[in-house]
């Protein structure tokens, strides 16, 4: 009987053991605080529309496509112009009797074409290059300001509302951000 009931703490030790390292294994769950964390949001859209920066290189953008739409309408017109008196001098017979003046017009014609091609795509490219500038300028100056007013105000975190679900509105601190954002905005001269 001594065997048997040694056999039998024998397996209930060993079952126990098992049991505790399985527990060990668990990773442990982080201590509760009584500390709140302080976080706000900002809603980007609102901040986007009122901050003096934005609007300063939205504007600047809508320049700039209009700039290269004209562009677009003018070279359109040279071409079409061109075209017309190609036309033109084909119904006089002009290229029948004179096939120098047909080479040269024509060469005129692609050169044409390939200089308003090349002078769109290289103010898209400018176009396209200083958008992703302002992006980035406008990015950096927002977050420089956010590491600043959060430091300042005492906060943990603050979130961009449209990246949440929901957040009481008794969070937003749009107004003070955008406040603060224009405050330290200069605006910078025109280049001529």
């Amino acid at each position: 009987m001594n065997k048997l009931l040694m056999m039998a703490v024998l397996t209930v030790t060993v079952a126990s053991c098992g049991d505790q390292k399985q527990e060990a294994a668990k990773p442990a769950m982080p201590k509760q605080t009584s500390e709140e964390t302080a976080i706000r949001y900002v809603d980007a859209d609102t901040l986007m529309a009122r901050y003096n920066l934005a609007k300063d290189f939205n504007e600047a953008g809508i320049t700039m496509q209009n700039n290269y739409d004209a562009a677009q309408k003018t070279q359109s017109q040279v071409i079409q112009s061109m075209e017309n008196e190609f036309q033109a001098k084909e119904k006089k017979n002009v290229y029948a009797t004179d096939p120098t003046q047909a080479k040269a017009d024509q060469a005129r014609y692609q050169k044409a074409v390939a200089d308003a091609q090349k002078k769109l795509n290289d103010m898209q490219m400018n176009m396209t290059k200083q958008a992703q500038q302002n992006n980035q300028q406008l990015l950096d100056s927002i977050n420089n300001y956010m590491k600043i007013y959060a430091k300042e105000k005492g906060y943990d975190m603050i979130l961009n509302k449209a990246a949440t679900f929901y957040i009481d509105s008794k969070y937003d601190v749009t107004d003070e951000v955008v406040k603060g954002l224009n405050k330290r905005y200069t605006k910078v001269a025109k280049k001529k």
